[in-house]
């Protein structure tokens, strides 16, 4: 089962690897890092904490799926405090699993897909006073439910940190199926 692909999509290193479910590690000192609003999201968007409600339940939904994919994209970055560049990055990381999120949807496909960071569908979210616009395309972040991404990478082949003036940032797909 163990397989990893790696593509070049433009100057973009993407790289997918099935994972093994018992290589996911939650660690709530990650979520606490979500109350502590530490990217500057929590309480202020429909796919993060508190909003996303218990975390627990999501955690089992998502590990009773029979398979998993991790996936991630490299891009550079002009400079460390580049934050136009990581915020392209990010935004072409999401067009892929949104695209992927497509593709499961025709095909009929159950699958719970994980974020790279919060949602940015909209320029400013409706939460809390009105529902979100786009829920069917609404993501939870990897992070904020506590995944050790770092560690994931890791133990599935795939480079965490990629050097310097460059971001990595990772999704995450659980399906039924082949």
């Amino acid at each position: 089962m163990e397989k990893t692909i790696t593509i070049y999509l433009n100057e973009n290193k993407t790289t997918w690897t099935f994972i093994k479910k018992e290589d996911i590690i939650f660690r709530e000192e990650f979520t606490d890092k979500c109350k502590m609003n530490y990217c500057g999201r929590y309480n202020t968007s429909w796919t993060c904490p508190p909003a996303i409600g218990d975390i627990e339940l999501i955690k089992e939904r998502c590990l009773r799926y029979q398979k998993a994919i991790l996936f991630s994209m490299i891009f550079p970055l002009e400079d460390p405090y580049d934050v136009e560049g990581m915020d392209l990055g990010r935004r072409q990381i999401m067009q892929i699993t949104y695209g992927l999120y497509d593709l499961t949807k025709k095909a009929q496909m159950q699958a719970d897909f994980l974020a790279a960071g919060s949602c940015s569908i909209c320029d400013k979210c409706t939460y809390p006073s009105q529902p979100c616009r786009f829920p069917e395309k609404a993501m939870i972040s990897m992070e904020a439910l506590g995944i050790d991404v770092a560690v994931l990478a890791r133990k599935s082949g795939i480079k965490y940190y990629n050097g310097v003036n460059t971001v990595t940032y990772f999704a995450m797909i659980f399906y039924d199926g082949e």
